[in-house]
C-alpha cells in the first residue's frame, strides 16, 4: 500500500530543504517554522483536512493530509493529526503510518531539524522510551517547545505534576504560541489545588482560543464550584449559549450559578426544564429540594410554604436513577432520608406520588 501520495525516498530530502532554509547561518529553527507553509495547495488542503477530521470524517481527511505533509514538511501540527488520523482508522493505515516514520530512512547529514525523530516519538509504545527519545531530541534542539510540552504530558501520565509544570513553563517560554501548553498547564495547577494561578492561564488560553468550547467549560467549572467567581461565570455561559449550545450540562451549570448568585427561583426553573427534558435527572430534583428545604426558608412560616416542594423534590430524587458518585450515595443513603424525617415532623404524612408539576416555585 502506497503511504502517501509522493515517493516515501523523497521525504528526508524535501526535510532537508526546508530545514536547511530555516537553519541558515547554523542556528535553531524559530517555533514559527514548525507552523508555517508557504505552499497554497497544501494550505488549502490543511484547511479541508482540518475541517474533515473535525467532523470524524478521517478517511477523507487522510489524503489531503499525506499532501500538506509532504509538501511542508516541517508542518507539525499536520503531520500530528495525520499520525492521529491513522490511528484511528486502524488497520492498513495505521500501519502504513507506522512504516513511514518509524522505518524511514535517517536524516541526510546537515539536516538539524528535530521533526523526524520528534514524529518518531509520538509512536514510542511506553512513557519511558517516549521521555527517552524526547530527552535525546532536547539535548540537541533546547528550544523546542513541542518536545518540552510532550515531555511535560509525559510526566502528568506519571503523576509528576511540578516536573510537568517545569516542562511546561520551557514550552511556553520558547513558544508563546503553542497554546496547548498554557491549557495543560492550567489543567495541572487545578489538579495542585492552585486555583487562583489556573485561572490566570485559563483566562489568557480562552482569550486567544475562544472556540475551544471544552476548555471554556473547564474555565466555568473552575469559576463557578471552586473560585465562586459568579459573574464571570455567567459571562462565559452566555458566549457557549450565544453560540448555540444548549447541553443539559450547559443549563445545570447555569442554574448553579444562578443559586449561587441568591436567584432561587430563577435556578430552580431552569432545573425544572432540565427535568422536563430529562427525567431521570436525578442531580437536578436533588438541588430542586436543596433550595427549597435549606437555601430559601428563613423562618417557620416559609418552611411550611417550601418544604411541601422540598419534600416532592426529594422523593423524584429517590426515585430518579442510581447513583452516578459518593456525592449522591450519601445523599440517597442517609442525607435525604434524614431531611424527610424532618420534613414529616413539621408537615405529617407525604401525600402520594410526587410529580415534577409539585415542584413548581409556590405562588405567593
Amino acid at each position: 500500500m502506497r503511504r502517501r501520495l509522493y515517493s516515501l525516498s523523497l521525504y528526508p530530502l524535501v526535510l532537508l530543504s526546508a530545514s536547511c532554509e530555516a537553519l541558515q547561518g547554523g542556528g535553531s529553527a524559530t517555533e514559527t517554522s514548525y507552523s508555517e507553509c508557504a505552499d497554497a495547495e497544501a494550505l488549502a488542503a490543511w484547511s479541508r483536512a482540518k475541517l474533515l477530521v473535525g467532523l470524524a470524517r478521517d478517511e477523507e481527511a487522510l489524503p489531503l493530509l499525506e499532501l500538506v505533509t509532504s509538501k511542508c514538511p516541517e508542518l507539525l501540527r499536520a503531520h500530528m493529526a495525520y499520525q492521529d488520523a491513522a490511528k484511528r482508522l486502524g488497520g492498513e493505515h495505521h500501519q502504513a503510518m507506522v512504516d513511514f516514520y518509524v522505518k524511514a530512512p535517517e536524516r541526510a547529514p546537515g539536516d538539524r531539524s528535530p521533526v523526524p525523530a520528534y514524529l518518531r516519538a509520538r509512536l514510542a509504545e511506553t512513557a519511558y522510551a517516549q521521555s527517552n527519545a524526547l530527552d535525546q531530541i532536547l539535548a540537541s534542539h533546547p528550544t523546542f517547545a513541542w518536545g518540552y510540552l510532550s515531555r511535560g504530558r509525559v510526566n502528568r501520565g506519571q503523576g509528576r505534576l511540578s516536573e510537568a509544570l517545569q516542562n511546561y513553563d520551557k514550552a511556553i517560554a520558547n513558544d508563546a504560541g503553542l497554546l496547548e501548553a498554557r491549557l495543560e498547564r492550567a489543567q495541572v495547577l487545578t489538579e495542585l489545588g492552585r486555583d487562583e494561578e489556573s485561572a490566570v492561564e485559563y483566562k489568557t488560553y480562552v482569550r486567544q482560543t475562544p472556540s475551544d468550547s471544552v476548555a471554556v467549560r473547564e474555565y466555568i467549572t473552575l469559576l463557578l464550584y471552586r473560585l465562586g467567581r459568579i459573574d464571570e461565570a455567567l459571562l462565559y455561559l452566555d458566549l457557549l449559549e450565544q453560540r448555540g449550545e444548549k447541553s443539559l450540562s450547559l443549563r445545570m451549570d447555569r442554574a448553579a450559578a444562578l443559586w449561587r448568585a441568591n436567584q432561587s427561583q430563577a435556578a430552580v426553573e431552569i432545573y425544572l426544564e432540565i427535568l422536563a427534558a430529562e427525567p431521570a435527572n436525578a442531580r437536578a430534583a436533588l438541588n430542586i429540594g436543596l433550595l427549597y428545604y435549606e437555601i430559601v426558608p428563613q423562618d417557620e412560616a416559609a418552611k411550611l410554604r417550601f418544604w411541601p416542594k422540598a419534600r416532592a423534590a426529594f422523593e423524584l430524587f429517590l426515585q430518579g436513577s442510581v447513583p452516578i458518585d459518593g456525592h449522591e450515595q450519601f445523599e440517597r443513603s442517609w442525607a435525604v432520608p434524614y431531611r424527610l424525617r424532618r420534613i414529616g415532623e413539621l408537615l405529617g404524612p407525604s401525600p402520594a406520588g410526587a410529580k415534577l408539576q409539585d415542584l413548581s416555585w409556590p405562588a405567593n
